[in-house]
């Protein structure tokens, strides 16, 4: 059940003055927070959920957001929104630099009730880091609150960058995933994971296919993808990251990535560049 309004009010304001466990934001009767960022290369952000729903912007190359049932692309100046409550976990290979906006429930009736890419090609990239750039929640002033609620309005869903794949719950699996994408290259057969769980390779493959709805093979050709995926949209050329990811040649890496995603790595890195 909803709380009612004044409920809300209440709960408000008893956590105003919280600090946010991972963002570090600090929470406050605002019905919008803006907060700027910056994390070290390669550091990983592991599972957490916001009071807050979450306007995220990177200006990094490209961020990588995992929701349990997919994984979400962000490039340079692209936003995503997280609903209040969302389960997410962020990575990027290099110093990301973010900028976000965390609404209040109350006030982001109006927004989508999932995650959700924003269109690209408006001012939102913009105001999202002026606002975060310059939130004082002890001045907060009529332009600043008439720009972010102008910013909110400009929230439209959009394709977006993003891979359906389930998040696997099971600490074998998820292990299996992690390495996977910290090495896309490597090999290792079911048996040889199986031996290292200390499980039969009967259970771990059924332990797959229950989880993702995918083959052993189809799942890790998947994980390895989606780092392929990755690094597309971070600059790197489709040989170079053909190679990196394991693959032989540039022809059957063209070829399983088109297989996977419906386009060929290059229409990807127009795509997502908004080209």
């Amino acid at each position: 059940m909803s709380p009612s309004g004044h409920d809300r009010k209440d709960r408000n304001k008893d956590e105003t003055g919280q600090r946010d466990p991972v963002s570090g934001h600090v929470e406050s009767d605002a019905a919008v927070i803006g907060h700027a960022a910056s994390f070290a290369p390669g550091a990983s952000v592991p599972w957490h959920r916001h009071r807050r729903g979450q306007l995220a912007l990177t200006l990094a190359r490209v961020m990588r957001v995992e929701t349990p049932d997919r994984v979400w692309l962000v490039p340079r100046g692209s936003v995503l929104w997280l609903p209040a409550g969302t389960p997410h976990r962020s990575l990027a290979p290099e110093e990301r630099l973010m900028r976000s906006l965390y609404v209040r429930p109350g006030a982001a009736d109006a927004l989508p009730d999932a995650p959700t890419a924003v269109e690209q090609g408006t001012p939102l990239a913009d105001m999202v880091t002026w606002l975060a750039e310059t939130y004082d929640s002890d001045r907060l002033d009529r332009a600043w609150s008439t720009v972010a609620g102008a910013a909110l309005a400009l929230v439209r869903p959009a394709p977006g960058v993003h891979i359906r794949l389930a998040a696997p719950k099971d600490p074998g699996l998820a292990a299996i995933a992690d390495a996977v994408q910290a090495d896309p290259s490597e090999d290792t057969s079911l048996e040889d994971w199986a031996e290292r769980l200390g499980v039969s390779a009967r259970t771990l493959r059924r332990r797959v296919q229950a989880e993702t709805g995918l083959s052993y093979r189809d799942w890790r050709r998947i994980l390895g993808l989606t780092v392929a995926a990755e690094r597309l949209l971070a600059g790197g050329t489709v040989t170079d990251v053909a190679f990196e990811t394991g693959y032989a040649g540039t022809s059957a890496f063209v070829a399983a990535f088109r297989h996977a995603f419906q386009v060929t790595p290059g229409e990807f890195q127009r795509r997502a560049a908004g080209r």
